[in-house]
């Protein structure tokens, strides 16, 4: 009977306090929400990526080599421990036509092992020769569907013509139309075309497509790469510990192989070019031994074929040696994409439930409290009955551990379900185009968080009843007396507090007279306002990424790529044309970087840490003013002449890699080339990662000539016009790929969907955060002083005057946490923004005038908001009951 009696108790607690417990039962379920769903929403993203490579067969090791691979190659390869499939591949880049445009692909062989395959859509693999497999932007783009034909040729821009054979023919595949069967996405690119990070990247479209291996002109040729399997790695999460460890082994055990086969494939090569040097060496040599002995002629053209013989030697000697660059998956873009989303978004699923624990942990002993004080005489008795003080808490335990196990329940369900469905489904399908995202329940977290909120606030509950559980009985049972009222700082400053109203002085008294509770309202209100200016100042910091780009960074109009033999002709189109105002020709591709490891310093980045990044070489005596302004992060100027043979790195690669002024870097092109180079200074750049040298930089690097293939141009007019002249630009056949920078600003508001989201997402939370904690505090306050209001509506204040009354205070409180709250937003975004490591995003806090201003209206609007809900319950206040004594 006795445990029934409590237990009725503890559930006539929970009906007769029900707002408090709602405002529990809320913060709860929004912070296990956050916790649950923001890992989850990060899980389901990876696990969706390791489907799609398990699918794919996607390689675990790729390797490239500056002289191609062989049959011998594979078949070493094969053997290594850990290897579980090895294939070749042969892949070239092309140039075909897109809706009357030349634009840039890449054509890779299908492999007879089934590694990497491309992810089929519709249709089906190419079979035979002359049919070919696209991707679904190629589709769009060209307005070509299945059945349709196509046709590519040698991509001039990378390959010398002397690749093309004398038929036409590239020096890969077969020439002529090729019918398209399939359509598939490519494991090596899944980001979506029209998403913000292909916009964000600024690189030019690269079409991948794929033939059968009877495309090929000569079955013979070398493999220009080879992709493998590791053994028992498909069974682990691709961004696993386990799989990175058994990944590091196989490479290990393949890096065991590589100087000798690095050595036997320069061996073969060069004995193949000495061969065919030798050939035609050795017909004019026997037609020189049919000739008489002692002939002088015979003598001297014995000194020409030796003569001959050397140099054939010398040049072979001078070719170069076969180079193996090995890699994982770290070196896919997307994987390094995907891997740097997860981790942003399960850091911000740390960090907010968090703010949310403390503020259900203020919440909690703020309801707590005041129920156990209004539960005084009720208290007093079960002591006085027997009732233990462990007995008496049960009745608060209940009321607390339900308001959070009800209030996690509905949390993970929100979390584990609504919102990774809401925002993988809707916004990642913007960024990615994987073909599907698995819903995943950890349950780990799904209870690990509830029973996070429920031991700390149940903890909470247990303070807060101690207090009153040391008093005895007859102590209990007597109201407890009211607060003494003190002289407050404010009446010593004359001039101020003479000036107050009468009301105005009451309010300032009891500003001073509940400082507890005057300070849980600021730290609510500025924890709201601060969520929101931090929220709006992301949107305005992401809304401003681009024209920031360009107004500060990159002025230029447009971009320009063509292929390096067609690039005299377009600048001398680009310099008769009437509509430009300058160019600046310069050289782009793309490369690899790789930071190397410095005796005596440390590096925040890891060893196998790459990039990839746009190269642009600048002539040399060419000003870059107008296009491309190199400076660092604080506005000093960065002057190119000076480099003496080093890089510029842009910020964002800058920091994934740990480079500095002065770091050393290897540097991998499109074509395998290799050089290790000095960063000379860090530029600041807001999308995109670029490195900057000058020509003969490059030239000292690389070991190559300086080849134009771009131009970056000032148009005249204004952004429609300059988006028109890069449309007609577009339509030449001279042109690769053209970018209007107005086009892109437009682009890239539009479709930047993450940040609106998660905008909205930190106002709902903020909204949230302010009504639970202004409505508790605000029923806490008349629920303490009903006695006090009760008396000041019997000496006859009116309903808007007892409201005034009680709202004043909480306005003026308000205020105060706007006003704090407004910086200390500022400083949250820092914080976020810091830990927001988004691809290709250097991302500076931009807070605009009107977040601060929206932040604090917001802030306003919600207070008002509560203060007309707290309204009902002061007109409610039974004056009789209130006011009779409680003897």
């Amino acid at each position: 009977m006795k445990n029934t009696a409590l237990w009725k108790d503890a559930r006539r607690a929970i009906a007769g306090n029900g707002k408090r417990f709602a405002a529990m039962l809320v913060i709860v379920a929004v912070g296990v929400m956050m916790l649950g769903g923001l890992n989850t929403i990060a899980k389901d993203i990876r696990s969706g990526l390791d489907e799609f490579f398990d699918a794919t067969a996607m390689h675990d090791v790729s390797i490239i080599s500056t002289l191609g691979f062989d049959d011998n190659d594979i078949a070493a390869l094969q053997h290594v421990d850990g290897v579980a499939k090895v294939a070749g591949e042969r892949s070239t880049s092309v140039s075909t036509t897109v809706d009357g445009k030349q634009s840039s692909a890449t054509v890779t062989t299908l492999n007879n092992q089934g590694v990497e395959q491309p992810y089929l859509k519709d249709g089906r693999l190419p079979k035979s020769a002359h049919e070919i497999a696209v991707t679904e932007q190629y589709l769009n783009d060209s307005g070509k569907s299945l059945g349709d034909t196509l046709t590519f040729k040698p991509d001039d821009s990378l390959t010398s013509a002397a690749s093309t054979s004398a038929n036409g023919a590239t020096g890969t595949f077969s020439d002529g139309k090729y019918t398209i069967v399939g359509t598939v996405i490519d494991p090596n690119d899944i980001v979506n075309p029209t998403g913000p990070l292909a916009l964000v990247s600024g690189s030019k479209t690269v079409y991948s497509m794929f033939v059968a291996e009877d495309s090929l002109n000569d079955a013979d040729a070398p493999y220009t790469s080879v992709v493998i399997t590791v053994a028992g790695a498909k069974a682990l999460n691709t961004y696993d510990g386990d799989y990175l460890n058994t990944v590091d082994d196989a490479v290990a055990d393949i890096e065991a192989i590589q100087a000798a086969r690095e050595q036997a494939r320069t061996d073969t090569v060069h004995q193949a070019a000495m061969d065919k040097a030798l050939a035609s060496i050795d017909v004019q040599k026997a037609k020189v031994d049919a000739l008489p002995d002692g002939l002088p002629a015979k003598a001297a053209a014995e000194q020409k074929i030796a003569e001959a013989e050397a140099q054939a030697k010398s040049t072979v000697d001078a070719m170069p040696k076969a180079q193996w660059i090995i890699r994982d998956r770290s070196a896919v873009t997307s994987y390094e994409d995907v891997k740097t989303q997860t981790e942003m978004i399960a850091r911000l699923g740390t960090m907010f439930p968090v703010l949310f624990l403390i503020i259900a942990l203020l919440v909690s002993l703020t309801a707590i409290t005041r129920m156990v004080e209004e539960d005084r005489g009720l208290i007093g008795t079960y002591k006085a009955l027997g009732y233990t003080r462990h007995e008496i808490m049960l009745k608060y335990l209940v009321y607390s551990g339900a308001a959070c196990l009800f209030g996690g329940l509905l949390g993970d369900v929100l979390g584990l379900i609504g919102l990774p469905f809401v925002f993988t489904r809707k916004i990642i399908t913007n960024m990615y185009v994987l073909p599907d995202y698995p819903l995943l329940v950890d349950w780990k977290i799904a209870l690990g968080g509830v029973l996070l909120f429920l031991v700390i606030i149940t903890g909470a509950a247990m303070i807060a009843c101690t207090g009153s559980l040391r008093w005895e009985p007859a102590e209990l049972m007597r109201p407890k007396a009211p607060k003494a009222g003190k002289t407050i700082a404010l009446q010593r400053i004359g001039f101020i507090w003479n000036h107050l109203s009468f009301l105005g002085k009451v309010t300032a008294r009891n500003l001073f007279r509940y400082k507890s509770r005057a300070l849980m309202v600021i730290i609510g209100v500025l924890g709201c306002t601060a969520l929101m200016t931090a929220g709006f100042g992301m949107g305005s910091s992401a809304l401003t990424l681009m024209p920031r780009q360009h107004s500060e960074i990159a002025p230029y109009d447009v971009m320009a790529v063509t292929s390096t033999a067609n690039h005299d002709k377009a600048q001398s189109a680009l310099d008769k044309n009437t509509d430009v105002k300058s160019t600046l020709p310069l050289q782009l591709g793309s490369v690899t970087l790789a930071p190397m490891q410095q005796s005596g310093k440390d590096s925040d980045a890891a060893d196998d840490a790459k990039l990839t990044a746009q190269l642009m070489v600048i002539p040399d005596g060419k000003s870059t003013d107008g296009y491309i302004n190199l400076q660092t992060s604080d506005g000093s100027p960065i002057e190119l002449e000076y480099a003496d043979g080093d890089i510029i790195v842009t910020s964002n690669a800058a920091r994934k890699l740990a480079l500095t002024s002065g770091s050393s870097v290897n540097l991998t092109d499109q074509m395998a080339n290799t050089a290790d180079a000095t960063v000379h200074e860090v530029a600041q750049y807001y999308t995109g990662n670029l490195v900057v040298m000058s020509q003969s930089t490059y030239e000292q690097l690389f070991d190559a000539d300086y080849a134009p293939n771009a131009d970056l141009i000032n148009v005249r007019g204004d952004a429609n016009a300059q988006i028109a002249f890069a449309n007609d630009l577009a339509e030449q056949s001279e042109y690769l790929s053209v970018t209007s920078s107005a086009k892109q600003e437009r682009d890239f508001s539009k479709s930047f969907q993450l940040f609106f989201v998660m905008i909205g997402f930190i106002v709902i939370m903020a909204a949230i955060l302010a009504v639970v904690v202004l409505y508790t505090l605000a029923s806490t306050n008349i629920s303490e002083r009903e006695r006090e209001l009760a008396t000041i509506k019997v000496l006859g204040f009116r309903k808007r005057e007892v409201h005034g009354y009680v709202n004043k205070e909480m306005l003026l409180l308000s205020v105060i946490g706007i006003v704090i709250g407004m910086p200390c937003g500022r400083a949250l975004l820092g914080f976020l923004v810091s830990k927001l490591d988004l691809p290709g995003m250097n991302i500076v806090p931009n807070v605009l005038w009107f977040c601060y201003a929206g932040a604090a209206a917001l802030a306003l609007a919600f207070t008002l908001l509560v203060s007309l809900a707290t309204n009902r319950s002061l007109d409610r206040i039974d004056m009789v009951g209130a006011l009779k004594s409680p003897e």
